[in-house]
């Protein structure tokens, strides 16, 4: 039994990587530079451009801006639209001095990069034919230069979605633990009612018990008042008569006190029932909540690992 058990464990474990492992490869996005042609400021010229999803502008900008000046104290200037860096030797690329021009582009839920690159006067754009081995060299780096920074970018803007969505994730699991802390409590309360209701019943039925006693002490003393005749002798009854009708009412009025006792308790035992019936329901609920967002989350973890 144990091996069939082994057995079948390994095999659901199986299933399940192979489902991770597809769904990882499904969830692949990659990001390509292209070349391409675009308008900016000196008219229609070569371009690179990247795609970078669910980016934010301000955030692309200032990390575009910060990546470009690496290794050089010239400060980017922002004319117009554009951000202009010039007369830089980025060696990633070439020896050359360069002047490069950036423009940024929200597009919906993805910002557009377009990179010019201007070499001795001309813009630089690759040859079809690969044999031009420098031009070539130049044209991959590049690519792989934005390549790197837009991959960055899109994995900074999915594990800020992962946090968030792990945040949603984890409220939902502390408001399954109070649902279930509440519903904990409220089962050691009712015991606790239950305990205190056997108690009181006990109590009033030693509160009756006395009072039978009480009802049998003062009928025994009535009857003996019949046969007193000194005035002072029935002035002292009378007020013993008035004594024992004052401790029944007290019993009596113990008595009602502990049945009003038993009574709240068992209706607080009642409310408690059917706040467990509902907080039994809101935690199937959640649980299927945390479910879902458990899916969510895997979903966006396996957007994140499939960026390339």
């Amino acid at each position: 039994m144990k091996t069939i058990q082994k057995i079948l464990q390994t095999g659901f474990c199986a299933t399940i990587l192979f489902i991770l492992t597809a769904l990882n490869a499904l969830s692949q996005e990659v990001i390509e530079v292209k070349n391409t042609q675009a308008q900016m400021s000196k008219g229609m010229q070569p371009c690179y451009v990247v795609e970078i999803p669910q980016a934010d502008l301000k955030t692309v900008q200032q990390s575009w801006i910060k990546k470009l000046q690496e290794g050089n104290k010239i400060k980017i200037k922002e004319v117009g639209q554009e951000l202009v860096l010039s007369g830089v030797v980025k060696s990633e690329f070439t020896t050359d001095t360069a002047n490069f021009y950036s423009l940024l582009i929200q597009k919906d839920s993805l910002i557009s990069l377009n990179v010019f690159v201007e070499i001795a006067g001309v813009f630089f754009a690759p040859k079809e034919d690969k044999t031009d081995l420098a031009i070539d060299k130049i044209d991959n780096s590049i690519k792989n230069y934005l390549q790197i920074f837009a991959v960055d970018q899109y994995k900074i803007a999915v594990a800020d979605e992962l946090e968030g969505q792990q945040k949603v994730l984890e409220t939902m699991q502390d408001d399954l633990k109070k649902l279930e802390k509440d519903e904990e409590d409220m089962i050691k309360d009712n015991s606790s009612l239950e305990n205190d209701i056997d108690k009181t019943e006990r109590e009033v039925k030693d509160i009756e018990s006395n009072i039978d006693l009480k009802n049998k002490e003062i009928l025994t003393h009535n009857t003996s008042m019949m046969a007193i005749t000194s005035e002072p002798e029935k002035k002292a009854a009378k007020d013993k008569q008035k004594e024992l009708d004052k401790e029944k009412n007290k019993m009596e009025k113990d008595r009602s006190n502990a049945k009003d006792d038993i009574s709240s308790y068992k209706s607080k035992i009642e409310k408690n029932n059917k706040d467990i019936e509902d907080g039994e329901k809101l935690q199937e609920e959640k649980t299927a909540e945390i479910t879902n967002q458990t899916e969510v989350v895997t979903q966006v973890q396996a957007k994140l690992n499939g960026i390339k």
